[in-house]
Parts: structure tokens; sequence; C-alpha cells
């Protein structure tokens, strides 16, 4: 019990797959999501916060970040079987008819949620301290790079990179350095949990996110990102442009373009790429135990939304529930709970950004029967990031699609995107809505599969594949079902 709390102040609550596995098991428990697991869900205290003033509420972003960053000693000691004990510690003993394995999303989330099966992520950042200047990254870089080569020679199962990206994260980075860890091998923690917790027969979903982004190779596993999956083009950070300028001078920042050190190769994204190197692992795993691997391939984790939305929308309708509710999630503000009991279709998008917009704007608009209501959440990260979308915007895109009622759910569009209180809000507003249905059963794989061969999916519906993997290889196997 002690490890498990000491590893827990090594990861940080905002990040996206902490709160997958908070989520998750949460619901695999019973619970709902409030506070992403850890704090209250309260309007009141939200909207205390969120009507400060803007310099308040902008110090409020930084003394955050400085509570979630983890002091260097703790970071040093902290282990890849550490990380792997927590996240099995979260659920119960089982047995579970599935497992969720590999890259971060929101519609996973909604996906394991239906089937009552654990996530076991990938990646997990560790928020290592430190005081640091958003908009100088080759610093940035160099104040992390001893501690990293020191981690990564500490934990052979484990990759590091190192994120830097001062226009998303900029309110965070001024207090600690994003560490992001993925595991290469499953290692006996994780190997364990498959083969004691998973029915026989169960099914490992590997989620494979094939998004890339150019890094600087520090050392073997050891690699520095400049930039992240959002509101830009990785070759937009790197050389500039007009709206970095005015995003800079917004900031008072003292550069009107970023000095990044040079990118080496392309691997997967720090936060949301999947690295295949752990696919070994699973399928040899899965054929020791006489499980059954299918692979997701997605190319951004949003990029699933739209094929989870229609799963939802026809079991609702399997069970007689109206399905004419949308509720537009992002990042890691999820609540698998509460859109189950209201009956609402989950669509989550990876961030507030351009096009996150589009996705979301492309759906509705292709959607044959359109919903009668549309919420959206939004993730407020703390300051107006570039290409970040408006909340207004957002607003009249669910009033322009919804047939009687969209706009906003749990969120102060006046304090948008310093909307501190959006995390302790979300969860009320959604539970506040009027309707309540139980908790259903779960999901079945039959079932899965028979959606998955029923539908024909166009447009966006068409960027997600399932695939079934062989016994000893991490490709897909040649007669595997796709679909959207």
């Amino acid at each position: 019990m002690r490890q498990r709390l000491r590893t827990a102040r090594c990861l940080c609550d905002f990040d996206s797959s902490v709160a997958a596995v908070r989520a998750v098991s949460r619901f695999l428990r019973g619970r709902d999501f409030r506070g992403l697991g850890v704090g209250p869900g309260s309007a009141r205290l939200a909207d205390l916060a969120s009507h400060l003033p803007s310099p308040a509420r902008r110090r409020l972003f930084v003394l955050a970040a400085h509570l979630q960053g983890a002091p260097l000693p703790r970071v040093r000691r902290l282990s890849g079987d550490d990380l792997a004990a927590w996240t099995t510690a979260q659920y119960g003993p089982g047995p579970y008819p599935a497992a969720f394995i590999g890259a971060g999303s929101g519609a996973a989330v909604h996906l394991a949620a239906a089937l009552r099966a654990p996530v076991l992520p990938q990646t997990y950042l560790v928020p290592v301290r430190a005081r640091l200047d958003p908009d100088q990254p080759r610093a940035a870089l160099k104040a992390g790079q001893e501690l990293g080569r020191q981690l990564v020679k500490a934990n052979p199962d484990l990759a590091l990179c190192h994120m830097h990206d001062p226009s998303q994260d900029r309110a965070m980075l001024v207090r600690f350095m994003y560490f992001r860890f993925k595991r290469l091998r499953l290692g006996a923690v994780l190997e364990r949990f498959l083969e004691q917790r998973l029915v026989p027969g169960a099914t490992i979903f590997i989620v494979d996110c094939t998004l890339t982004w150019p890094v600087s190779v520090l050392g073997d596993r050891h690699r520095f990102q400049f930039g992240a999956l959002g509101g830009m083009s990785a070759d937009e950070y790197a050389g500039g442009s007009e709206r970095i300028a005015r995003h800079l001078a917004e900031q008072n920042a003292q550069v009107r373009q970023w000095d990044a050190p040079p990118p080496d190769e392309q691997y997967p994204e720090a936060e949301w790429g999947y690295d295949d190197n752990l696919t070994p692992d699973i399928t040899a795993l899965a054929a020791r135990c006489g499980y059954q691997v299918r692979r997701i391939t997605i190319g951004e984790p949003e990029h699933l939304s739209p094929l989870v939305a229609d799963l939802y929308r026809w079991w609702y309708r399997r069970r007689e529930l109206p399905a004419d509710r949308l509720l537009v999630e992002t990042y890691n503000q999820w609540e698998p709970h509460w859109a189950l009991r209201v009956g609402a279709v989950p669509f989550w998008l990876q961030f507030t950004a351009e096009s996150s917009h589009r996705l979301l704007d492309e759906y509705l608009r292709h959607e044959e029967q359109p919903y009668r209501r549309i919420h959206v959440n939004l993730f407020s990260n703390g300051l107006r990031s570039v290409g970040q979308v408006p909340a207004g915007t957002w607003s009249e895109l669910a009033r322009r699609y919804a047939d009687a009622e969209g706009g906003l759910l749990g969120v102060d569009d006046r304090a948008y995107p310093e909307d501190i209180g959006s995390t302790l809000r979300y969860q009320p507003a959604l539970a506040a809505l009027p309707e309540r249905h139980p908790l259903p059963p779960p999901l079945r794989l039959e079932e899965l599969d028979e959606f998955l061969g029923e539908e024909r999916h166009t447009g966006v519906r068409r960027l997600a594949r399932f695939d079934t993997l062989g016994p000893a290889e991490g490709g897909p196997a040649a007669s595997g079902e796709q679909t959207g």
C-alpha cells in the first residue's frame, strides 16, 4: 500500500492515462468519475474558482502544476514495475471478458466500460518538478537529460520521451517537465494480471494509434519531443508562423518563434502513439493462455469516436432506449457511468482544437437521424493556445445540428479556457440531466461482432479498423474483420 501511494504521487492526476484507469476502474466498481476521480464534483466550488479574476485563475493553474510535480528524489526511485502495480491495483479480481492495452483514447474508455473490461495504458506521464521557461526548449532538454538517462538505464522495459509543448501545456511547463514513459515489455506484474483476471478465451484489444512525431534522440530508448498533437502540426511548431508570433506576443514572451533541437527520427507521439515493440509480448501471452488478440488501428486517438458513438446508438436502440442525446467530451473529462445512466451517446474529442471541431462537424453532418439534444463539454488548459476553438463556436455547432437542444454542458463560457472549475463541474452537470436508466448488463463480445458485421461505415466512420492477430506475430492476420 505504501509503495502504491508513493507511485501515485509520481503520477499526474490530469494525465489522460491516469484518468482512463481511474474512470474505468471506478465504473467497474459502480462509481462515477467526479473530479477526475480524486476531487469532489461540485458546481458551487467550480463557479467560485472560475469567477476569480483572470490573473488569479492563472496563478491557480500554476499552483496546480506545482502540486502535481513530483520531486526528483521520488522520481529517481520510480520503476516500471511500480507503474504496472499501481495500474493493476485499481481493478478488482474480475474475471474480465476482455482487456484494453496500448494507446490512450476516450472512445476506448467508453468501449471498455460497455464491455466491462479494464484499460491498461502503455504510456504514463511523470511530472518532474522544475522551474522552466516554456519558450526555451533547448534549456528544457538539457535540464531533464541526465535524470532521463538514469531512469532509462534503470528501467530496460521502458522508453522515455521528454515532451515539451509551449502552446497547449504552457500553464504547466513553468513548474514541471513532461516525462512520458512507454512500456516496451509487459513485465511480470501485467502478465500476472492478464493470466489471473481474464476469463478463459478472453480477448485482448490492442489500441494501436499510429500517430508519430519528430523527435530528437538522446540515447537508447530516450527521446525529446518538441510540440504535441493538438492545435498545429510539427512543422509549424518547428518553423514558426504568424499565429505563433501572435500567441507569443499575447503571452508577453521574449521570443516570437521557438528554437527547438533538430529532430532525428519519427517516433510514436509521446502521449498518444503506440510503440509496437509491446505487441509480441501480448501475442505470446495470449497464445499461452488461449486468449484472442484484436488490434484496433487508428491514425489519431479521436478517430475511434465515430464508431463507438454508432455502437452506443445501436446498443441503446436494441435496448429500446431513445438514443437521441449526444454527449461530446474532450481530453480527460469523460464519464462512462453517467453517460449510460442518462442514455447519452458518447463522442470523445482529444482536444478543443480545429481538427476536433471538424471531426465532430463531419460526423453530425452525415448522421442519417439527427440528435435531439447535443451537449458539449470542454476541457480548459489555462490559456488560449494556438488552434483552439472558442467556446461560442462549439455552442453554435451543437445548436446547428440538434433538433431540440444544443449547447455547452458544465462549461463557464466566460472563463473558458481559464475555466479552472471545469473538472469539478462536468460530472454534476451531466448527472443533473433529467433522464435516468439503470446500468445495462455488459455488452457482449458477440454483440460487438454483430455490430461490426452489420454496419456499413462511410466518411469519418471509416477511421478505425479492427483486425484479429495471429498467435505469434505483431501484424494483422490476413482475414481479420474490419470496420469503419
